[in-house]
């Protein structure tokens, strides 16, 4: 992983992005009349398709394919099961689930950086 600056805030600044994303998507996309499974597939297929686009159009442009493609997938796909499940039995707005699923993106990215850093390369 690359650890200068420019690149560990491009990878806090696109797990926030793409956490927000998938904890308001899954607020917002998880039909809760299909059931807890379902709907969280549903919600967590929709939210995977549009930050793949997110990710490929925007943010490899600028911090590179290693450096985004393994962070913002383990945050954005935490961050929508988390929401999905909390969801499921307690009321969220759609604000509330984009504030957790970014703070979520934000423990990926600490994440990959940390198994990174201890990694053997």
């Amino acid at each position: 992983m690359e650890t200068r600056p420019y690149f560990v805030l491009g990878d806090c600044f696109s797990n926030a992005l793409v956490g927000a994303f998938s904890g308001w998507a899954g607020i917002v996309w998880m039909p809760h009349a299909l059931g807890f499974w379902l709907g969280m597939l549903v919600s967590m297929a929709g939210a995977m398709a549009v930050t793949m686009l997110l990710a490929l159009t925007l943010l490899l442009r600028w911090f590179g394919a290693h450096e985004v493609m393994v962070p913002t997938m383990i945050g954005g796909m935490t961050a929508n099961m988390t929401v999905c499940a909390i969801a499921h039995h307690h009321a969220m707005s759609p604000l509330d689930g984009a504030w957790m699923g970014a703070l979520i993106g934000l423990g990926g990215a600490v994440y990959a950086h940390f198994v990174g850093f201890v990694a053997p390369e």
